[in-house]
């Protein structure tokens, strides 16, 4: 877009539903990892050129579907979705999930979204016209490294889990989604040993490559080991190190229990600076 267009576009007047969600940004616990937190100062103004309405989903309603044009993204405010891809024989298969300070649709900045998202509990979401945030990015090298970081993030994630369904065996992968969960929670200000699902373990292993009994077999293997507290989707990490001597490669694989008694945990583990290493690997 050249700088006369791109002038014009932001010269356009912010509309109410805009200004109102401006104001939300203002009292967001998500801001300071969010726009507003990249924009600084300038938060207010910038963000009245690029929000539309703030925009609720109901469970189980699709928000964008898969080669639609992109026109608009958007970030989770509260709630979680869940991302699909088609199969060539109809089905569709979850490839991510979502929770409140994500952004969705990131890959309509290719012109059109790549995944079906699915709510998956009531949910609301910030809406961000794309046209004219690729202008602000343009203005604000902070937005642009922001939108970078967060697709690079995605990369990352996409490809761990690439490794996971080709390399881990069941209760690896299970142990790694759950300690990635953490890790998120944990960056962003949140409790990273006790957390709620928000997702059913069916739609779990569905993400994970195993059926439904499968999941629910694994998690009750770790809840009576000791390495998790379970309360229907309520999940407290009990040994952090335990559940991350279960993802070293460096070692023969062992069992959950064999794994709890060569491991002691004295104290927990930083959620952030235990996760690195193993996810490192």
């Amino acid at each position: 877009m050249n700088a006369p267009c791109a002038a014009r576009l932001l010269a356009q007047p912010a509309s109410a539903g805009a200004a109102a969600a401006a104001d939300a940004c203002s009292m967001c616990f998500h801001r300071r990892n969010c726009l507003p937190g990249v924009l600084g100062e300038q938060a207010p103004a910038a963000l009245q050129e690029v929000l539309g309405s703030p925009q609720r989903v109901a469970k189980g309603a699709r928000l964008v579907r898969a080669g639609q044009v992109a026109s608009r993204v958007f970030i989770v405010h509260h709630g979680a979705f869940k991302a699909l891809v088609g199969l060539a024989d109809g089905r569709q298969r979850i490839v991510g999930f979502h929770e409140a300070g994500d952004w969705l649709g990131l890959e309509g900045l290719g012109g059109v979204y790549g995944a079906d998202v699915v709510a998956l509990e009531a949910s609301q979401v910030c809406e961000v016209d794309l046209a004219r945030l690729e202008v602000l990015a343009g203005r604000f090298p902070a937005v642009q490294r922001h939108l970078c970081r967060a697709m690079a993030q995605a990369l990352v994630q996409a490809q761990g889990q690439q490794f996971a369904l080709g390399s881990m065996h069941v209760r690896e992968r299970l142990v790694r989604f759950l300690l990635e969960l953490s890790q998120r929670y944990a960056r962003r200000g949140l409790a990273g040993d006790e957390f709620t699902l928000r997702m059913s373990r069916e739609d779990i292993g569905e993400y994970l490559g195993f059926r439904l009994e499968t999941v629910s077999r694994v998690f009750t293997e770790l809840h009576r080991a000791g390495l998790l507290a379970l309360a229907r989707r309520r999940v407290r990490i009990v040994d952090r190190a335990a559940l991350l001597a279960l993802l070293d490669t460096s070692e023969p694989r062992v069992g959950v229990r064999a794994a709890t008694a060569r491991v002691a945990m004295p104290q927990r583990v930083p959620a952030v600076a235990a996760l690195a290493p193993a996810l490192a690997a």
